[in-house]
């Protein structure tokens, strides 16, 4: 017995070995904690270049640190060149980070870019393009998400709350059997590489490293969104039921004071100039939904008929999902109006008997019925006006395209003033709430996380990822070109002369390694033309209501939010 048991020993020691052996040498993106991240926001077309800023490995070969690497694909294939050699990969290349002395960059740059992507990138062929997938330790994707998601002058501790929810809704994504976990624009996360200059960001995913978001033990749907518009959503009204529970709806006041939050007003005069109210298209749909209140009344009910004198209520009703939505569906609208009758039957005769009339003299011009006067309404009239499908649309104030902003009317001695709020899908922790919150009130990380997810339990855990050990001198292949560090974006010239009216301003209001979005429109809708960056010159044109700049530069002009530059 005791030789059969040695001897199976024997056999099993040299199994347990070699598993042990390969589960050691398992790449980054093998190894829990690691998010694989589809980088869609490079779009990439058939060929890359790859600047190896760190220790990394394709296949056999070894790369010096500096190493610029391009690779293409043809006929669905890669083919990787460096120094006069090229190398057929097949169908994938992968690019395998290893370990590097501590403080030392390990990571490599796409396509001469700034940030740096720290992980293993994985290549494939996808409809003649290549598609990237970075293999990225969880607590080194967050330092590309945070300061994106957020802003890096944010308070550190809304950052350290952003830095736990994005780990949080990271982690409870990743072990699907897909190529990627996460895509890197506003579908997950916003992921844009690592940049060192992100200072807040970077010490807000260190002091909160491995806490996660926790509901009965499982990983929880950490949502967060850029605004609520005063109220937190709950999962079920967004993606449906089994969303998640631990969400609650209510009220959240600092959203509403934070200045930065998304907003857009108009105003429904009470004494209308020439019928107005709101604007030509607006006027046109009221006057649509009082045709057969009027009709009814005895006036003709076509649009020409009718006249608004005056507005003299606006109240929302009707929440769009549960009674204690914030969110309406209706406006109803109470006017004044003036409005032309239905001309009599006997005034319809004596035309028609003036029209056939026989006279010596017969008049050479048509006889035309003369036009009904306008009649005052004595009683107000009332419709109810769909909010998202006539209301915002017409009253230019959409922001989601969602179907799902939150209204607020205010009464003034003149007007009624309509806002309209919520940027995102309004579930879990608001951005700009968390940001007045620990500005204005001296907020912590805990109190910030209490108050979106009251139903959550935060705790931490091991988020460590082994990279595989440093590749030996002895096999790397031919030195690269000295490492130097990529310079920073190139700021567009300004050399123009100023015009009468025209002054000088900078762009210093977001972070410095941040970028403010130059649109063709003075709204968050216009397309977005380019990106400035901290420090960029412009000469601004023209002072716009709602806080927008025209601004221009030497190669191009559109619309920036004057709250992000400087008059110079």
């Amino acid at each position: 017995m005791g030789h059969r048991i040695k001897k199976l020993i024997s056999r099993i020691v040299p199994l347990i070995l070699l598993a042990a052996a390969l589960l050691f040498s398992l790449p980054a993106w093998a190894e829990k904690n690691v998010v694989r991240v589809l980088l869609t926001k490079l779009e990439l077309t058939d060929q890359v270049t790859l600047s190896l800023d760190g220790s990394y490995t394709v296949g056999d070969l070894s790369f010096q640190r500096g190493s610029q690497l391009k690779l293409s694909c043809a006929s669905g294939r890669i083919i990787l060149y460096y120094e006069g050699m090229s190398l057929d990969m097949g169908k994938e290349a992968v690019l395998l980070r290893h370990a590097v002395q501590d403080g030392k960059e390990n990571g490599l740059r796409i396509n001469g870019a700034y940030p740096l992507y720290c992980g293993d990138l994985h290549l494939t062929v996808s409809e003649k393009s290549l598609a990237p997938v970075l293999h990225i330790p969880v607590e080194e994707y967050l330092l590309g998400v945070v300061p994106y998601e957020m802003n890096d002058a944010f308070p550190l501790e809304a950052l350290k709350a952003q830095a736990i929810a994005a780990r949080t809704y990271a982690l409870r994504r990743t072990g699907g059997k897909g190529a990627y976990d996460l895509v890197d624009n506003t579908n997950d996360q916003v992921y844009r590489g690592y940049q060192k200059e992100n200072k807040n960001a970077e010490t807000a995913v260190k002091e909160t490293a491995g806490i996660c978001g926790y509901d009965k033990n499982t990983l929880a749907n950490c949502y967060y969104t850029a605004s609520n518009g005063g109220q937190v959503e709950i999962p079920d009204h967004v993606w449906g039921k089994g969303a998640g529970s631990h969400i609650t709806m209510h009220e959240d006041p600092y959203d509403v004071e934070n200045p930065e939050s998304v907003v857009k007003k108009t105003s429904l005069e009470k004494a209308p100039k020439d019928g107005i109210i709101g604007n030509e298209a607006f006027t046109e749909a009221v006057k649509l939904m009082l045709s057969e209140q009027l009709i009814s009344l005895g006036y003709t009910g076509e649009k020409e008929d009718i006249r608004i004198t005056a507005v003299t209520g606006a109240q929302l009703h009707t929440p769009k999902g549960s009674k204690d939505s914030l969110v309406m569906s209706r406006l109803r609208l109470t006017v004044q109006a003036e409005a032309r009758r239905v001309p009599s039957q006997a005034a319809q005769d004596d035309v028609e008997m003036s029209i056939f009339q026989v006279t010596a003299t017969p008049d050479p011009s048509p006889t035309v019925a003369p036009e009904a006067p306008f009649s005052k309404i004595e009683q107000d009239l009332t419709v109810d006006i769909p909010v998202f499908d006539t209301l915002l649309p017409l009253l230019n104030l959409t922001i989601n395209g969602s179907q799902n902003e939150i209204l607020t009317v205010t009464e003034t001695e003149t007007a009624f003033e309509i806002a309209s709020r919520r940027y995102g899908h309004g579930v879990g922790l608001s951005q700009r709430g968390a940001q007045w919150m620990a500005a204005q009130y001296g907020w912590t990380c805990d109190q910030i996380l209490r108050f979106y997810y009251p139903g959550l339990t935060f705790k931490q855990t091991d988020t460590a990822v082994t990279l595989p050990t440093p590749v030996s001198a002895d096999y790397l292949t031919t030195p690269g070109p000295p490492a130097t560090p990529t310079p920073r974006p190139t700021l567009m010239p300004v050399t123009s002369v100023l015009q009468a009216g025209e002054w000088k301003a900078k762009v210093t209001q977001i972070g410095v390694n941040s970028s403010l979005n130059l649109r063709s429109a003075p709204s968050i809708e216009g397309e977005i033309l380019r990106l400035l960056y901290y420090g960029q010159e412009l000469i601004v044109e023209e002072q716009l209501p709602d806080g927008w700049l025209k601004v221009k530069t030497d190669a191009i002009e559109g619309y920036v939010m004057e709250k992000f530059v400087e008059k110079q």
